[in-house]
């Protein structure tokens, strides 16, 4: 049985490395044996998964041998279900998915919004996550041969020849190389990952980058002919670990989809590998950076809801009255729980998040100052600009022009 075991997680994680698609094995009761997946599906999405198994085994028992199940649900989200059949007997199966047979579109996107009767606010997290989905388009069934020739047979073991140039007039020789499960990086890079995120968890940038260095790795055969295509698909995984690791160093989920959102279009709006590379060492910084500005562990629960609105709300017409009379709680009890726990008022903070953000826009370059000074929740430019110098040590013109200084 563990042989058994050991030779479907193989198989599973062939197919997770090779086509970026989660992977479940389930027993034929429905319980859950193995699960392969980024973590990063909508809860409804879930739901509505777990909605086809009954659907899936159905079909796959009246089929006959060999055969594999397709289905795409409201979401536009397609799947294949492949049955696990040892000596004869059906073991359970295994669900491949979910992968997009449709490019991403703005139309796509409310296509799925208004068949599902969705609020049009979830326009931006539903476009976050299906940029992170795979795009196969028409090639699916071929895809779907490929998997029932993968769980129809034991793997076989590979020997990859590279290429190798000599100096001189030499010419280039083939050199094999065992791919042996026991000693394969697969597991050094799996450990390498774990460490990565840990430090990403704990906000140590230093020990971050030291790691990332070691876990990065050329994947690119992942797209066979679009080696940028692969990498911004790596790149798109990436983010998501990251956000996760964040996430359980105790940062909002909504202050990590902004992160997430902003460097996924950068992901998508780049034309070169290098500039991918740079995106990557940027993200592992930034996530770094908000577990250690931003999380919220170790904090009391009413800091913590304080936050929470804070990071939501911060760009609104809001103050300290303004913020416990939403909350329900006292506004100078409020004060003195914030004070104690961040070492800043909740006014400080919110002039900080403000500038945070107006930093941002004026680095995007497509509004004015003065136009950012009350997108960012400033009634008054010039108190903006005040505001602006005290906490960056210059004045937003001086670093819209380039003129920064270390603060």
């Amino acid at each position: 049985m563990e042989n058994l075991l050991n030779e479907l997680t193989e198989k599973c994680w062939m197919i997770k490395s090779a086509f970026k698609m989660d992977v479940e094995v389930m027993d034929e009761q429905f319980r859950t044996i193995l699960h392969i997946s980024d973590d990063t599906e909508p809860l409804i999405m879930t739901e509505t998964r777990k909605g086809m198994y009954a659907h899936f085994q159905k079909a796959l028992m009246k089929a006959k041998k060999h055969s594999f199940c397709f289905q795409t649900d409201s979401f536009s989200l397609s799947y294949f279900a492949i049955a696990l059949i040892t000596h004869e007997t059906d073991k359970g199966m295994v669900i491949v998915g979910p992968f997009l047979k449709e490019r991403v579109t703005d139309s796509f996107i409310w296509r799925v919004i208004k068949e599902n009767h969705l609020e049009s606010s979830s326009f931006k997290s539903l476009e976050c996550y299906y940029k992170s989905i795979a795009y196969i388009g028409e090639s699916y069934l071929a895809l779907g041969d490929v998997l029932v020739n993968i769980y129809g047979h034991p793997p076989i073991k590979s020997q990859i020849i590279t290429m190798v140039s000599n100096e001189g007039d030499n010419p280039k020789e083939l050199q094999p190389q065992e791919f042996d499960e026991d000693d394969f990086d697969i597991k050094l890079r799996y450990e390498i990952e774990k460490k990565l995120l840990h430090f990403i968890e704990v906000g140590n940038t230093e020990k971050a980058l030291e790691t990332f260095v070691e876990f990065s790795g050329d994947f690119l055969y992942r797209v066979p002919g679009n080696p940028l295509r692969a990498r911004k698909n790596i790149a798109f995984s990436y983010s998501s670990m990251l956000r996760l690791a964040a996430n359980k160093g105790g940062v909002a989920p909504q202050y990590l989809h902004g992160i997430s959102e902003l460097f996924a279009i950068k992901i998508e709006e780049t034309i070169t590998i290098s500039e991918i590379d740079l995106l990557e060492v940027a993200m592992t910084e930034e996530y770094c950076n908000a577990v250690r500005s931003f999380a919220m562990k170790g904090h009391s629960s009413v800091v913590k809801q304080v936050l929470m609105y804070l990071n939501l709300h911060f760009s609104e017409p809001i103050n300290l009255q303004s913020v416990a009379d939403e909350l329900g709680f006292n506004r100078t009890y409020i004060a003195k729980k914030f004070k104690d726990e961040m070492n800043m008022t909740v006014i400080d903070y919110i002039q900080k998040k403000r500038i945070d953000e107006a930093v941002f826009l004026i680095e995007q370059g497509q509004s004015s100052i003065t136009d950012i000074s009350y997108m960012v929740g400033f009634s008054s430019y010039n108190y903006f600009c005040k505001v602006f110098k005290e906490v960056k040590g210059m004045t937003a013109t001086e670093f819209k022009s380039g003129k920064r200084v270390d603060v």
